[in-house]
C-alpha cells in the first residue's frame, strides 16, 4: 500500500521508513499533520526560499504531501517530478 502510494516519487522504501520517523518526529501535537512552522524548523528547509514559499500555500502537509514534497528536492526526482512542483509555484503566483 505504503509502496503503491509514493510510485511516482523519487524516494525508495526505506527513505519512506526513514521520513516517516522523521514527520513524526516534527508533528508535535499527533494530529497527523506537519503546519509549516513545523516543517520550517528543520534548517535545511527553513534556510531555502523554494520551500517556504511553497509552504505558503498550504495549512499543512500530511504524510503522503510531506513525502511527495520531498521528493521535488531529491537529487534522484524526474524532470516531470521537478516540472510537476514548479507547476504548483507558478499556479500559486498567478492567483
Amino acid at each position: 500500500m505504503i509502496l503503491k502510494m509514493f510510485k511516482n516519487t523519487a524516494i525508495i522504501y526505506q527513505e519512506i521508513v526513514s521520513l516517516y520517523k522523521r514527520f513524526c518526529q516534527l508533528d508535535r501535537n499527533a494530529k497527523g499533520f506537519i503546519s509549516a512552522d513545523e516543517f520550517l524548523s528543520v534548517p535545511e528547509f527553513a534556510m531555502n526560499p523554494l520551500s517556504q514559499r511553497l509552504l505558503k500555500m498550504v495549512d499543512g502537509l500530511n504524510f503522503k504531501d510531506f513525502v511527495i514534497f520531498l521528493s521535488a528536492f531529491n537529487p534522484k526526482a524526474s524532470i516531470p517530478q521537478k516540472i510537476e512542483l514548479d507547476v504548483v509555484f507558478i499556479i500559486y503566483h498567478e492567483m
